[in-house]
């Protein structure tokens, strides 16, 4: 792959980036790019939100009641006294 046309400023931005991280230009650009593409982008992260179906009231309290059962579980194995609401 050979991209052209990459303004003065990108380019040195991008060597200062790999300097910083003890790596050559082209081994950051190339972890820069893996990270990128392993990340949906907005097209494919609207698309995959069009196909779920939303949390239902029922679910999202139940969820809920299981995490304030692990706060208080959590709590108690800490040995830390539980907050006044």
């Amino acid at each position: 792959m050979n991209v052209k046309n990459l303004d003065a400023g990108v380019v040195a931005r991008l060597a200062e980036q790999a300097e910083a991280e003890g790596m050559s230009q082209q081994e950051w650009i190339r972890q820069t790019l893996r990270r990128s593409t392993a990340r949906l982008s907005p097209a494919e992260l609207l698309r995959s939100r069009a196909e779920t179906n939303p949390m239902g009231d029922e679910e999202f309290a139940m969820i809920r009641q299981r995490a304030a059962k692990r706060r208080e579980a959590a709590i108690e194995g800490l040995g830390a006294r539980q907050r006044r609401r």
